[in-house]
């Protein structure tokens, strides 16, 4: 029986990477050979269409990575998660710790040569904290001063923007006044939605302006060809002040995870990771390869629910949910790296403390089920869990289904949607419950407490609490240390246990491997990859395996 197992898996490979070859159109000319000869670019699985690649409309990860490799903000983040200079070659803060002036880089160039101006920031951030533009991150600019009002309308002047607190002293001259101090502002300003915008190219090109051959960009890569659903080509800028990148970037786009290892293993990929292309059950056969890396990150997945939904309207039934979940069988069957959590904040974050939240308790998860009128599960409606496509997340899913028909008694129906779908799904019409990760946008916990703030716009639970609003705006002030402390375990009390809002599941751990030819590639505890040292080298001068 294992023996042929073996052979069955050894033949499922060979299949897959013959048709992973024939997808790309590999070299023929030589028909025995199993290794195409690697080129100067660097080969990855970006897994899906990005949904969009306007900065200020962006909100997922797929998008994001395009967008660090092709746009640079004011401020960058190091490898310790740092705030460091990128477009702002340096910036001053006032004593109260309010007013900040950015003094943009003199060599910062468009990628059509034009220079990078201060009023290249202001005309962003107008366009989104303007409410038919649609940005759903636009809440955090949200901290400048009149920014919040400008985008409710509540402002005398609602369209000059000047009753925001930008402005632009001189070309290369920014300063931005907040409403009250906040010790992560920095690295907000390395978000997406704070990103530069040309007015010229959005008016000449209108939604289109993201498309390959009309995006003007100031990162270090140029956005060459966009053939969608399919592979984003990416060129080195010559324009880009820090440095010019060494190579081109393919970003192909295969959904299925088992085909990516395939393609890695017969050298048409260059990297690839546990995100999108490395399924968990082939992370136990490769963790020990030399090629192997690993890294903690700032992300957590978690179930979410529409509290408005009349299946889980009542907080015991979330509760009961949340209780009968016995996270300890998803490492033990997933074998992904992942970390079992009970709370909203992760190790290596601050805030995180692993006693709250809602553990494992099936006894009093049945008591809850029956106070809410349905002992044993008998006359529990219909419930639905909706969740992105892909193997490993089946999966997970399919442990909680197990997990509650054990405990609770009842049948959790699954729903599997493409990326886009499950999007469009969650913005008009969230179902009861659906499974979402979360990477850290910026290395704060603010980052996952503000996630359920009215203003968020990933917030789809229809749930907000003033009390919990205040605790936010509040931890958003203090710096590390005790009382900040305190008010984050409030906070977290109220989401998981008082209200369980959502319910968490575990943290991620991210796993990529890198073909020896390839060095200066990395990945931030965020989850987001650097392009831009990157280099490959040719085939002769590296040995593979």
């Amino acid at each position: 029986m294992l023996n042929r197992l073996f052979y069955q898996r050894v033949f499922s490979v060979l299949l897959m990477a013959l048709m992973a070859i024939g997808w790309l159109g590999c070299n023929d000319s030589d028909p025995k050979s199993t290794h195409k000869t690697p080129s100067l670019v660097f080969k990855v699985n970006l897994g899906t269409e990005p949904p969009t690649l306007d900065p200020a409309r962006a909100t997922d990860l797929t998008s994001f990575t395009v967008l660090q490799a092709i746009q640079k903000g004011l401020v960058q983040l190091n490898e310790r998660m740092e705030p460091v200079p990128a477009v702002a070659q340096r910036w001053t803060i006032s004593s109260d710790r309010r007013t900040y002036t950015f003094f943009i880089h003199p060599k910062a160039l468009w990628s059509d040569g034009k220079p990078v101006l201060a009023k290249h920031f202001a005309d962003a951030w107008q366009r989104a904290l303007t409410p038919e533009t649609g940005s759903e991150y636009a809440f955090f600019l949200y901290e400048i001063a009149g920014a919040e009002a400008f985008y409710d309308g509540q402002s005398h002047d609602k369209t000059s923007f000047k009753s925001v607190s930008v402005k632009v002293l001189g070309p290369k001259t920014l300063q931005v006044t907040l409403k009250r101090p906040v010790p992560f502002f920095l690295s907000l300003m390395a978000s997406p939605v704070a990103l530069p915008l040309r007015l010229d190219q959005l008016k000449r090109d209108g939604d289109a302006f993201t498309e390959a051959g009309k995006f003007i960009t100031n990162g270090p890569f140029l956005l060459s060809q966009w053939k969608h659903d399919s592979a984003i080509t990416l060129k080195p800028n010559l324009h880009y002040w820090l440095g010019v990148p060494k190579t081109s970037i393919e970003l192909v786009m295969v959904p299925d995870a088992n085909t990516s290892v395939a393609m890695y293993e017969t050298d048409q990929l260059d990297m690839i990771e546990t995100t999108t292309s490395l399924p968990s059950v082939e992370v136990r056969r490769l963790k020990h390869s030399p090629e192997a890396h690993q890294l903690p990150l700032y992300h957590l997945n978690y179930l979410g629910f529409n509290t408005q939904h009349p299946v889980v309207r009542d907080v015991r039934v979330r509760q009961a949910l949340a209780l009968s979940i016995d996270r300890q069988w998803i490492p033990q069957l997933m074998q992904g790296g992942q970390q079992p959590n009970t709370t909203v904040l992760m190790p290596g974050l601050f805030g995180y403390n692993p006693h709250l939240g809602l553990a494992f308790n099936p006894q009093k998860a049945q008591k809850l089920l029956a106070e809410a009128g349905y002992p044993n599960g008998k006359g529990f409606p219909e419930l639905s869990l909706a969740y992105r496509s892909g193997f490993d997340t089946r999966r997970e899913m399919e442990i909680l289904q197990f997990l509650w028909k054990k405990h609770l008694n009842i049948t959790v129906r699954l729903e599997n949607l493409d990326w886009k779908m499950f999007l469009h799904r969650l913005k008009t019409n969230p179902p009861a419950l659906y499974r979402l990760g979360w990477f850290a946008d910026y290395p704060d916990p603010d980052t996952f407490v503000s996630l359920f703030t009215r203003a968020n716009g990933n917030n789809y639970s229809h749930w907000w609490n003033p009390t919990y609003e205040a605790g936010v705006i509040q931890a958003a002030t203090l710096p590390n240390g005790f009382q900040r402390q305190q008010v984050l375990n409030a906070l977290q009390r109220q989401l998981l246990e008082q209200d369980a809002v959502m319910i968490p599941l575990y943290t991620g751990t991210k796993m990529w491997l890198v073909q020896p030819c390839v060095s200066g590639f990395t990945i931030n505890p965020m989850n987001l990859m650097d392009f831009q040292k990157v280099s490959v080298k040719k085939a002769a001068d590296c040995l593979k395996r």
